[in-house]
């Protein structure tokens, strides 16, 4: 007689900066048997089992999922499901464009939070509602490309046009070009406006992990 086949388990890292959201996650994970939940960012050696999906808070996750390396082989982790409370339109479409995965409210169930892991671990998106709904609020809106968010943060950290076309590798006519694109669609006249706005809407992370 052929034993059932067990169903395949899912590999999640937890790594939120909150410590105690990060303990009530993983808390909460290991309560479902197709999860096997490890604490902390997961090894860039590719020793080990390959963590399917990992858990985390919005900088982390948006920062993660930007610097994703260009190679795709079965030890690079490109799966980010963020739980937080940055909940407006502007910083829900930031993580998306970056390549977050899935998006959750702190408030979120825990049936909720595993449907989310067991989505991102399978390749698709998952949203939850209030979330779904921001996004298509704010869908219209002019947003600042990636490389213009990038010279939006160099920008914010107080780096001239000249160095911030050294840092990011294009010339400072294109940086001049970028700036001019982010003061029209956040509307603002100066760079130090703009910043405001930026950290306003969200489109500012924290410094990076």
């Amino acid at each position: 007689m052929t034993a059932p086949t067990q169903a395949r388990q899912i590999h999640v890292a937890v790594a939120h900066r909150d410590p105690y959201v990060a303990a009530g996650i993983a808390s909460l994970l290991r309560s479902r048997a197709d999860f096997v939940v490890q604490s902390g960012l997961p090894e860039t050696d590719g020793d080990g089992d390959p963590v399917d999906v990992l858990v985390t808070d919005y900088a982390t996750g948006v920062h993660k999922a930007t610097n994703v390396p260009s190679s795709r082989n079965r030890s690079t982790l490109n799966s980010f499901l963020v739980v937080t409370d940055q909940s407006t339109g502007w910083q829900i479409r930031r993580a998306v464009d970056a390549g977050v995965r899935g998006y959750l409210l702190h408030d979120c169930s825990v049936e909720e939070l595993s449907d989310a892991v067991r989505c991102v671990a399978e390749g698709r998106r998952y949203l939850s509602c209030p979330v779904a709904d921001q996004l298509l609020e704010n869908i219209s809106a002019a947003v600042p490309t990636a490389r213009e968010l990038e010279v939006l943060q160099l920008i914010a950290e107080g780096l001239p046009n000249k160095e911030i076309g050294r840092r990011l590798g294009i010339g400072e006519g294109t940086v001049k070009t970028n700036v001019k694109a982010i003061l029209r669609k956040l509307e603002e006249p100066t760079r130090t406006a703009a910043i405001g706005e930026a950290f306003r809407r969200g489109l500012l992370l924290e410094a990076s992990p």
